[in-house]
């Protein structure tokens, strides 16, 4: 994002009539610029800014974190400027964009601000640093995310995790493991609303085992993404009934995907290659591993012809800096995140909000059968026990649409709606007190 000086010089910019006939902007002096960082995430700020850099050094080849102030952004050469303490000196060292692996904007209390960016494209600022546990540790909370978005993935674990760590403030680390098939297109706009509100107070991260369809929508959300070894995400299909969505109804879907994707600071052009098949998608890489998008089959590596909508594995996103790495145990995944394993408590909190509601769910699907045939083959030796049995079944679906509606609403065998069953309720009651009536007389 590039800043006018109109923030500096106020009303005497618009008196010079700078605006339009001379490029003057923040950028062109070196103060302000979109540093493009090797994952393809993007950190905006100013020059003066306090800020951490994870970036490889040529002489070692080994990453290095170091901690200072932007002295220049240059966005022709495509490097920054750091000043740092080094060996008990303040040195300013030049690093390429290409080569800084994470680079995020400190508070006044050193606690970073975002994954790759100060703020996500929506303009929301969020700390990176998770709080110390009491016994000194940070808190990482990793929560699975599994089942059908909408049923067993649902947003409201998303809010209940970011309201967990809320309790510490603002600045956790919350992975999502996302284990899903997809799901429910409304449940997509729900999360969309969670995550987006969710990112502008912590740091939400992906971690990719099974993400198809919704799912991949939910991970695309998350600035920084990362596979397991058997991870897939894409195929991001909307289906209106059992045919999927066409013409203005698509074009809106494409867009609202391609929206999302650029928001988490990746191209646009790999979330559409994954709706439908037209859009297509390749890439280029140069020595420096620098990555070229191409809405054509033009680069040397391609993603997505027109035969099918995109998916990528674990090694494809890796290649192409889609992911930020692979991981397949916790452990693996905080040394990607730069986390000392010895120094980091992972939180239960995730796990239990994950047990409880898949506990509560499979419950609901054992339940549920077995109360739909007690109302078809209700036992009783007589009509008013059988009508007594088949009310006392009702009740329980009525309360387990309180407890677990998607698992009414969306699970086989079919359940009809809690205000249907309470009319269903009440007229099993009426013939009971019909009969009861018949038997006193």
């Amino acid at each position: 994002m590039t800043r006018t000086l109109t923030r500096s010089f106020g009303r005497k910019l618009a008196v010079l009539g700078l605006g339009a006939a001379v490029a003057l902007t923040a950028s062109s002096l070196g103060l302000a610029a979109d540093v493009k960082l090797a994952s393809g995430s993007t950190w905006k700020g100013d020059v003066g800014a306090k800020v951490r850099v994870v970036f490889k050094d040529l002489a070692s080849g080994k990453d290095v974190t170091a901690e200072g102030e932007v002295v220049k952004i240059d966005a022709k050469s495509k490097t920054v400027r750091v000043k740092v303490a080094e060996g008990g000196k303040t040195v300013e060292k030049t690093i390429f964009w290409s080569d800084l692996r994470r680079m995020e904007t400190l508070s006044a209390d050193g606690a970073g601000a975002g994954a790759g960016a100060t703020a996500s494209a929506s303009g929301a600022a969020a700390s990176k640093d998770p709080a110390k546990a009491a016994d000194g540790k940070k808190t990482v909370f990793i929560m699975p995310w599994e089942g059908t978005v909408g049923v067993g993935a649902r947003h409201d674990e998303i809010e209940r995790i970011g309201k967990e760590a809320d309790k510490i403030g603002p600045g956790q680390i919350i992975v999502l493991e996302v284990i899903s098939p997809g799901g429910l297109v409304i449940e997509g706009d729900r999360i969309d609303e969670t995550l987006n509100a969710m990112k502008k107070r912590h740091r939400v991260i992906a971690w990719i085992k099974e993400a198809i369809s919704a799912a991949a929508f939910t991970s695309l959300h998350c600035e920084e993404i990362y596979f397991q070894r058997v991870g897939t995400l894409g195929a991001i299909t909307m289906f209106a009934g059992t045919k999927s969505i066409e013409g203005s109804e698509l074009d809106a879907w494409v867009k609202k995907v391609g929206d999302v994707t650029q928001e988490a600071g990746r191209s646009r052009w790999i979330g559409e290659a994954m709706v439908t098949n037209a859009p297509l998608l390749s890439y280029d890489k140069d020595e420096n591993g620098n990555i070229k998008w191409y809405n054509t089959l033009e680069g040397k590596y391609k993603l997505s012809d027109e035969i099918q909508n995109l998916t990528l594995n674990a090694d494809t996103a890796l290649d192409c800096k889609f992911s930020d790495g692979t991981a397949d145990t916790p452990e693996e995944l905080l040394a990607l995140l730069h986390l000392d394993k010895d120094k980091v408590e992972i939180s239960k909190v995730g796990y239990k909000i994950h047990e409880d509601w898949q506990k509560n769910l499979k419950t609901c699907l054992e339940e549920k059968a077995k109360t739909i045939r007690d109302i078809n083959n209700p036992g009783g030796s007589d009509e008013a026990a059988m009508i007594g049995n088949r009310i006392k079944a009702i009740k329980k679906l009525i309360s387990w649409w309180d407890k677990c509606s998607p698992c009414l609403a969306y699970e086989q065998p079919p359940v009809p709606p809690k205000e249907q069953l309470e009319k269903i309720l009440k007229d099993l009651q009426k013939q009971m007190g019909d009969i009861k009536r018949q038997n006193r007389g």
